[in-house]
């Protein structure tokens, strides 16, 4: 597997390549510190695995160099790591493409363990931003949104907002995993998303609950 770390900070990156090394075995891992040669070392090598910090100064939006990287890097796995939890960058830059979100003070091992789930294929957002997530989206009030979600969708709106899994949600709501399944299946139509985080992102920007 190879990896690519953005962060405009030596120390910083040092330290992520040293957690991939050990997590992954890694065959290469390349480092950027500007979007512009991020977006560079992506095109040439195309690696499985991108970190991003979420403001590099001098360097375009995060939201942007998401996009960027997605389009370029379809298959891979996009990760934004940053010490700031900025709720509406990190909105942005899940909705343009990440499919993660940590912070940089975690604990080596529950950040080794986040990453290990990240490539294989889930979606993992800090509980802290999950939280503020969450929060954004109770404080928020009814919005018209013609969107309609019923009363159970609701619930496992709030409970995914706080990163719960679909056994979690089963177990806090009383449901088979099979009810919470069709719950979420239903959300995804509903708001046009083809993944739980991109349901998220939609529900928080469109004010709902």
């Amino acid at each position: 597997m190879r990896a690519l770390v953005l962060d405009d900070h030596a120390v910083a990156r040092r330290g992520l390549r040293t957690i991939l090394d050990e997590a992954f075995d890694l065959d290469a891992c390349d480092e950027a510190v500007n979007g512009a040669e991020a977006l560079a070392l992506a095109a040439r090598y195309r690696p499985d695995l991108v970190l991003v910090d979420l403001h590099v100064p001098g360097s375009m939006p995060v939201h942007e160099l998401c996009r960027q990287l997605r389009a370029l890097l379809p298959g891979a796995r996009i990760v934004i790591v940053t010490a700031f939890d900025r709720i509406p960058e990190i909105k942005d830059g899940l909705a343009a493409g990440a499919d993660g979100c940590l912070l940089k003070d975690t604990e080596e091992v529950d950040l080794t363990a986040a990453l290990r789930a990240i490539v294989a294929g889930e979606t993992v957002i800090d509980p802290r931003i999950a939280q503020r997530l969450a929060s954004e989206l109770l404080g928020r009030g009814n919005a018209s949104t013609g969107v309609h979600l019923t009363g159970r969708e609701r619930d496992v709106l709030h409970l995914l907002a706080e990163g719960c899994s679909n056994r979690a949600i089963s177990d806090k709501l009383q449901l088979s995993e099979a009810t919470v399944k069709s719950h979420v299946s239903s959300l995804l139509d509903k708001l046009h998303a083809s993944s739980r985080l991109e349901a998220l992102v939609r529900a928080s920007d469109a004010g709902l609950i």
